[in-house]
């Protein structure tokens, strides 16, 4: 892994705090059922992006029930760090190699989801 790779899967993990705010204010304020979709940023971590996904918090909370999977705009993913493990029509998620998973934090632990 280079240091480009180290740089994305960063920006990776620092996408994946902005979209827990984004379900965070979502769910404080009440403003959605779990079946309606927010606007989460693409965590893909490349340099740049700015595409939006379209997810339920249902779906968010499916994302993020494994520490180190990721939802990326399709077409984003990146297979020197990760690989594909679902596929939907508005998002990819992606799980980290085991040499990436440092550097997003993930420890094994399936994540609380917030």
């Amino acid at each position: 892994m280079d240091a480009r790779d180290e740089r994305t899967a960063a920006n990776e993990a620092l996408l994946r705090e902005v979209n827990d705010r984004i379900q965070d204010v979502g769910e404080r304020l009440s403003v959605l059922p779990d079946d309606e979709r927010l606007d989460f940023r693409c965590e893909c971590g490349r340099s740049g992006c700015l595409t939006m996904i379209s997810m339920s918090v249902r779906e968010y909370r499916h994302v993020r029930s494994d520490n180190d999977r990721f939802a990326v705009a399709p077409g984003h993913e990146d297979d020197e760090i990760e690989r594909v493990v679902e596929r939907a029509d508005r998002y990819v998620i992606v799980d980290k190699r085991p040499q990436a998973e440092p550097l997003v934090g993930a420890d094994g632990v399936p994540d609380s989801g917030g």
